[in-house]
């Protein structure tokens, strides 16, 4: 008995990650960025909650003067926003370019891996916009917008603010199932972004079950933020632990050596793991949206 989801989608995008290497490599810049955007962005929102919460504003402030005052603030603050420009310019570069790759793949027509990032660089402004004006309904933003609104008004309202977030988190959870397949409608049959919004909503409903547990099941293979969380947070804690208990020099710089051998080590495991990662959802969701789309014609044909 043949089961759709198991058959049509989840094993040949398996079978994508486990027969092409070039696709992992491809996507590994991406990769790379996104679990040090995300992680850096987790670290700092955690630290700064507790900060807020634990009445720990004066030694954070003195931390941060003593970093405004160092002799690597210039060199720092423009390494950080050019981090941020190259990564939100080539995200939607390499990810219009894998969702094409993955359509040559699938249509027997193969295109070079390295040559769909010039058709992403061509075309990737409406992917561009579509990812800035629709990211604020992520789980992460939503996070992110929930920590912030505690800081800024107070921890005294967490139960009134708390359930503000809730409604926007059910809102966002419904936005999220319904664009599920907006990008693919706007890469791959070349519609406007709000036509690609509404093609993505039908196909939604008319594969209502099969959406859902797509999403439950890559919100169970989102754990390695989780992990990616951990390794952001605890080097830099054991860093500053060495510095606090090693008192020799010498004993201070292996130890502060080692352990930044070992953060970068992880690092690029880490990327390489979210490159998979990125690659196995990416097509996960491209056969998805082509079982959809075929079903969505044939109800169409037959009414």
């Amino acid at each position: 008995m043949i089961n759709p989801l198991k058959d049509k989608i989840i094993i040949p995008a398996w079978d994508i990650i486990r027969n092409d290497n070039k696709i992992k490599g491809f996507y590994f810049l991406p990769g790379l960025l996104s679990i040090i955007f995300l992680s850096i962005l987790l670290v700092y929102q955690s630290i700064y909650t507790y900060v807020e919460l634990f009445w720990k504003k004066e030694e954070a402030l003195v931390i941060i003067l003593k970093f405004f005052h160092s002799d690597y603030i210039t060199e720092a603050v423009v390494a950080f926003i050019i981090f941020l420009i190259v990564y939100f310019i080539l995200t939607p570069i390499f990810e219009w370019g894998l969702i094409q790759y993955i359509e040559s793949k699938n249509q027997n027509k193969p295109l070079e891996i390295w040559d769909t990032l010039s058709l992403g660089l061509y075309k990737f402004l409406p992917l561009f916009e579509y990812n800035n004006i629709f990211s604020e309904f992520k789980f992460i933003s939503i996070l992110n917008g929930y920590l912030f609104t505690i800081r800024f008004i107070g921890i005294e309202f967490i139960s009134y603010i708390s359930y503000a977030f809730l409604v926007i988190f059910i809102f966002g959870t419904i936005i999220n199932v319904l664009f599920s397949y907006a990008k693919y409608e706007l890469i791959l049959a070349k519609k406007w972004i709000f036509e690609s919004i509404g093609s993505s909503s039908k196909i939604a409903i008319f594969n209502f079950m099969t959406t859902i547990k797509l999403h439950l099941l890559l919100l169970f293979l989102n754990v390695r933020v989780i992990i990616n969380f951990i390794i952001f947070l605890s080097f830099p804690v054991i860093m500053v632990v060495a510095l606090w208990l090693i008192t020799s020099k010498i004993f201070l710089f292996v130890a502060i050596t080692i352990l930044s051998i070992l953060f970068i080590v992880f690092v690029l495991l880490l990327g390489y793991l979210t490159a998979v990662l990125e690659v196995f959802t990416t097509s996960i969701w491209y056969f998805a949206y082509i079982e959809g789309k075929a079903k969505l014609t044939n109800i169409k044909e037959s009414s």
